[in-house]
């Protein structure tokens, strides 16, 4: 029964996923962007989320399970690293450099959006005290 009321949500977090997919690959092809389409629809839902304040809970509910199969969306990078066996040294130490630069940069981003994040919910919650 509560698979059943969770239904509505999810389907439409994961409308709201597949809409601005298709919005940005369509603004893509519109103007001959130089972006990934799908780049450019996560950008266009961060600005939508940003807008609106929050995160809406079907919304949500579809993120968390994309993100538990997120290994599965990496799998086919990784073996196409097999493939590439081929390239020569100077290939090899950009690609290096890449995987390794982007790595930490993700890393760090990730860590301040964190920490922000934490900040925000300490500074809540010392309001909710005092307020009560």
């Amino acid at each position: 029964m509560a698979l059943l009321r969770k239904a509505p949500r999810w389907l439409l977090g994961a409308g709201l996923l597949l809409a601005f997919d298709l919005a940005g690959r369509s603004l893509v092809a519109a103007f001959a962007l130089p972006v990934p389409g799908p780049v450019l629809g996560m950008l266009l839902l961060l600005l939508a989320l940003m807008l609106y304040g929050r995160v809406p809970r079907g919304l949500a509910e579809v993120a968390e399970q994309v993100l538990r199969l997120l290994v599965l969306i990496f799998l086919p990078a990784t073996v196409g690293i097999y493939f590439l066996r081929d390239l020569s040294g100077g290939d090899w130490l950009a690609l290096i450099t890449a995987m390794v630069i982007g790595t930490l940069v993700s890393f760090t981003l990730t860590a301040l959006l964190l920490n922000r994040l934490i900040q925000r919910a300490a500074s809540r919650q010392r309001e909710n005290t005092r307020g009560e």
